[in-house]
């Protein structure tokens, strides 16, 4: 989630005109005399990510779904690799995320192709966080609020919307036939062209503001869940969640007896709490809820229409329903869909937590079009989530045999046969991705985490140093720079280089014994006896029981002539991790004396 503070000039230049001017053809449908016009935009979940994809100056580019983005953006990486320039953001125009400032820069796109159609000169915001699931962006607001928007992610799909006339106070739900219809009032926001999608909804039945956005989960703010009568003790810590900001959040779980919104009660929920500050804002009400319902957003009566389509609600909550009865995303099913409507339904159902509804219709999209390498990669996953690990790497090699280039595929395939320890097939797709990816990859990243696996210090280093310059500003920079300052601590080379990026991991994150342990084994590769003890002392402040770290203060006290500290140490570590001393050495770090 996005927002600006300050509206964009550039923002104005998107209106509901630039999508019809696409010289779309745009099928109209009456519906108690209320006539509206319709074209489809395929939506694809990739886990629980809303990915569409768009072409931008001729290369398909997937991107995140994002409601809570004022506009649309491309990471640096994405922009690097498309090869497109950026200026500074006219004015005094700042991008904030969620928890925290973003980065961030301006380039104009050539073309953009959306729904068939050509879109020239469209701007994009350079900047954010990775959102992974291989999108390289994110669609925001200013395309998805240009006009009427439903979204039916159940069937793995949104529709802009032209209502014609009739329609100002009809109801909008035009798919419901029997099924009941929530509403809500939408809160009108005139200082900002595409406003935030905001109502007033009720947790415990205390009033707060919601968000709708796509591009989280559904997450409440800590001063809110404390207004609604949640105490500390009640929440369960879950560590620190990022946004598209620079910053972090602590977040919890916590109980809540009761959401309310639109006529519409989830009782008994765990819900996502995390300690963020967003004026205007209690609650994030995110893509789990957009999975579980049908919605239409009416512009012009500022009000939201939503059918509920079964299944969980909210992430955490198991399965209570809410109050209203279910319009399933299967009652067509009579209807002939396409492979690709089967496909994008099967990864709706996944995301959904429904793994045998999304086997079925993977597997009837495998069979209409068994040359479609993208159906056996998606099936694949739905193996892995029912735990049918042979059967995901057989659909994995039937993609990778269609289509060579499905990277996402083959780094799947070598995290899984890494954990079968079958290091030459491994090494095999590695390379195979080395040769064939863009330097910027994100897929780049866990290249190098699969190479410092397997003890290959060297061939993670020409990773990271891909990655850490294409990344100047991701969130993930600080894990990037450890990663890289331990392969040179192994390899015991480039120690200044490794010290500075120690020195900026450490900086992110102080508390971070994995962070201090890696600038304690320079210091001690530097000879710094004294200052590798120190922070050895630091790391073990922090983890106590982290067998390196012990072993490493044992190699120190040998050096600093301090017997009893180093057998006690060594000990120590020898407790926790009987075979550190092998560990230590397949390293290639020094080792203690006997």
């Amino acid at each position: 989630m996005t927002k600006d503070t300050t509206q964009l000039p550039i923002a104005r230049r998107m209106a509901a005109v630039a999508l019809l001017s696409l010289g779309l053809q745009w099928p109209f449908a009456s519906h108690a005399g209320c006539s509206i016009g319709t074209v489809a935009l395929p939506v694809k979940m990739v886990g629980t990510r809303a990915i569409a994809t768009v072409g931008i100056n001729g290369t398909q580019v997937p991107l995140l779904v994002d409601t809570g983005a004022f506009f649309s953006f491309l990471t640096e990486a994405a922009a690097q690799q498309l090869g497109l320039r950026t200026r500074a953001l006219p004015g005094d125009i700042r991008v904030q995320g969620l928890t925290g400032s973003v980065a961030a820069r301006l380039t104009t796109v050539d073309h953009l192709k959306l729904l068939d159609g050509d879109m020239p000169g469209m701007e994009f915001i350079v900047g954010g966080n990775e959102a992974g699931s291989g999108a390289m962006g994110l669609l925001g607001r200013n395309i998805l609020g240009a006009m009427d928007t439903e979204y039916d992610l159940a069937h793995g799909v949104i529709r802009f919307v032209v209502p014609g006339d009739g329609c100002e106070k009809a109801n909008m739900a035009y798919w419901a036939g029997d099924t009941p219809v929530a509403m809500v009032e939408l809160l009108k926001d005139y200082r900002l062209k595409r406003p935030l999608i905001r109502a007033r909804v009720e947790l415990n039945g205390h009033a707060a503001i919601a968000m709708f956005d796509t591009g989280a989960t559904t997450t409440v703010s800590l001063d809110a869940a404390h207004s609604a009568g949640v105490k500390d003790a009640a929440m369960t810590a879950t560590g620190l969640m990022t946004g598209a900001g620079s910053g972090k959040a602590k977040a919890w779980t916590a109980p809540f007896d009761s959401i309310s919104l639109g006529g519409e009660t989830v009782r008994h929920n765990q819900m996502e709490v995390a300690d963020f500050d967003l004026p205007g804002t209690d609650m994030l009400v995110g893509i789990d809820f957009f999975l579980s319902h049908r919605i239409y957003i009416a512009q012009k009566q500022s009000r939201m229409f939503f059918t509920y389509n079964g299944g969980p609600v909210f992430a955490l909550n198991a399965s209570a329903p809410p109050d209203p009865a279910a319009s399933r995303p299967d009652a067509a099913a009579g209807e002939k869909m396409s492979a690709d409507e089967y496909a994008r339904r099967g990864a709706a159902s996944l995301a959904r937590r429904d793994a045998a509804a999304a086997l079925a219709d993977l597997d009837r999209a495998c069979a209409q079009e068994p040359g479609n390498a993208a159906f056996f990669a998606m099936r694949a996953s739905v193996h892995l989530a029912l735990k049918q690990e042979d059967k995901a790497l057989s659909d994995l090699d039937t993609a990778l045999q269609l289509d060579a280039g499905q990277a996402e595929a083959r780094i799947e395939r070598s995290a899984i046969r890494r954990t079968r320890n079958e290091r030459g097939p491994v090494l095999d797709d590695l390379s195979a991705l080395d040769r064939t990816l863009p330097p910027q990859s994100q897929i780049r990243q866990r290249m190098a985490l699969l190479y410092e696996s397997m003890d290959m210090p060297a061939q993670a280093l020409a990773q990271w140093n891909l990655w850490i310059a294409a990344h100047r500003h991701d969130i993930a920079l600080e894990h990037a720079y450890n990663g890289r300052c331990w392969a040179r601590v192994q390899l015991d080379i480039e120690l200044d280089k490794a010290l500075d990026d120690c020195d900026e991991a450490v900086d992110a994150d102080s508390k971070n014994a994995s962070y201090l342990d890696s600038r304690a084994w320079v210091f001690a590769r530097l000879g710094r006896w004294q200052r590798a003890k120190s922070e050895f002392d630091r790391a073990l402040a922090v983890k106590p029981d982290q067998a390196e770290s012990l072993y490493g203060r044992a190699l120190v006290h040998q050096h600093l002539d301090e017997p009893a500290g180093a057998l006690a140490d060594l000990a120590a570590a020898r407790k926790i991790a009987p075979a550190i001393d092998a560990d230590i050495a397949r390293y290639g770090l020094p080792t203690v004396k006997p």
